[in-house]
């Protein structure tokens, strides 16, 4: 728990210091994902089948070495349990590869 509120203000705190477009980049015409199955395909992949499933991201931060690099899609993933709409879905990569998702 402690590390999603560490990500989530992570990501607060540098979201104005990265790529934050001024409008969000067109990303590919799909409905939203549950958590799980969004889960499932981005995780041990890399950025490239990523991007060309979900276009690119909304964010992306790399200045968070000690935790690699974030992506954040919006409006993407929705919590299967409640039909809560996530407003954000954060992809952490390490070495190349995505080993951590953070919804929010």
């Amino acid at each position: 728990m402690k590390f999603i509120f560490f990500i989530s203000a992570l990501l607060i705190a540098l979201s104005g210091c990265d790529q934050h477009p001024s409008q969000p980049p067109k990303t590919a015409v799909m409905q939203r994902l549950s958590r799980d199955a969004f889960t499932k395909f981005v995780m041990g992949k890399s950025n490239v089948p990523i991007e060309a499933k979900f276009g690119k991201p909304y964010l992306i931060n790399d200045y968070a070495e000690q935790l690699g690099i974030l992506w954040v899609y919006r409006n993407l993933t929705f919590d299967a349990d409640t039909g809560r709409k996530d407003e954000f879905a954060t992809i952490v990569f390490e070495h190349g590869v995505v080993t951590r998702v953070v919804f929010k």
